[in-house]
């Protein structure tokens, strides 16, 4: 598991909180780890990432586990987006 110390604005801060309460999510942590999957859904172009990620961020998404994973070393980030 990777910890995040992060910095939100009121407005991010508020969203998170409302996206906790009406999806019933245990802590914020949990409404990133959703948001983030999302946005990796329905925004992204997909053709950006290799099948193996996709398929990934489907099955994840789809998964009640929370899973975290460290993109603090830009190597390793691309690798995991398969880029």
């Amino acid at each position: 598991m990777v910890r995040a110390n992060i910095a939100l604005n009121d407005e991010s801060n508020s969203v998170l909180n409302f996206v906790k309460a009406t999806k019933e999510f245990k802590d914020k942590s949990e409404v990133v780890n959703f948001i983030i999957m999302e946005y990796a859904e329905k925004i992204l172009n997909h053709e950006e990432f290799k099948d193996e990620f996709i398929k990934s961020v489907l099955k994840n998404r789809q998964s009640k586990t929370s899973e975290y994973v460290d993109v603090s070393d830009d190597a390793k980030m691309k690798e995991l987006l398969g880029l």
